[in-house]
């Protein structure tokens, strides 16, 4: 992570425990940012923000009472909290308004574009602020990892501590995945030939991206075009059955 100036400022480990708690409450009071959630069997992760005095209750809605994303809600019963890390990437000391909420949204999309997290993808995309992201590009992932590789870094990590540093390379391991290759003429052809699409989330109907063209969601989400068109043309418009997409 150093060539991205990535250094944690806070990673909390034994998340069940109450001291753990406090602790998270007491460091993390007063301030605002972006935290990621490390899954250290599988080294799968999520990266989200908060606003000020918002890290703590975040974390608990997370991990303790599963309530945000259902992603790490599955994640959490099948692994167990043990096997989970609370990370602190960044913090603001300024108070969250309206205002200034893009700089915080800004610094998450930073972090969500350079590590990929594979934990995002039934996520918003804009805020309680009321802020939205355009072409956005934050579920990127194409993660190299076979199930067997999963397993075998599982069955090797099973009941061992991390240490800081670990936990660094770990994070940095998402930094070396493939991305898929498209050649350019043909990718401005398709787009030219594409109409503007938006992403809704099933579950709240809030918006979740907007992008140019077919192409451009395609790319973002790892997915076939055939899939998006697919859906457009469907009564309901569902989309792998986690947003909801319409033409603009």
């Amino acid at each position: 992570m150093t060539d991205k100036n990535i250094k944690p400022v806070f990673i909390f480990e034994d998340l069940r425990y109450v001291n753990t708690k406090d602790k998270i409450k007491d460091q993390t009071k007063g301030l605002s940012g972006v935290y990621l959630i490390l899954n250290k069997i599988t080294i799968d992760f999520y990266v989200g923000s908060a606003s000020t005095d918002k890290l703590f209750t975040r974390f608990y809605r997370h991990l303790i009472n599963l309530t945000v994303s259902k992603i790490v809600k599955l994640a959490v019963n099948k692994y167990g909290i043990d096997n989970f890390v609370f990370i602190v990437l960044e913090t603001f000391t300024e108070k969250t308004t309206v205002e200034n909420n893009k700089n915080l949204i800004d610094v998450e999309d930073f972090y969500l574009k350079s590590l990929l997290p594979n934990y995002n993808i039934l996520t918003e995309a804009g805020s309680s602020f009321g802020y939205k992201h355009t072409e956005l590009d934050r579920i990127k992932m194409k993660a190299n990892y076979s199930e067997e590789r999963r397993m075998l870094i599982g069955n090797l990590n099973k009941n061992k501590q991390f240490s800081s540093t670990t936990i660094e390379r770990m994070i940095q391991s998402a930094l070396n995945r493939n991305k898929v290759e498209f050649n350019k003429e043909a990718l401005d052809n398709m787009r030219k030939a594409s109409k503007p699409i938006i992403l809704y989330n099933i579950e709240n109907n809030t918006v979740f991206g907007e992008y140019s063209s077919i192409t451009d969601a395609a790319l973002s989400l790892n997915c076939n075009q055939k899939t998006i068109y697919r859906a457009l043309k469907t009564e309901k418009k569902v989309l792998l059955k986690r947003w909801i997409v319409n033409y603009k």
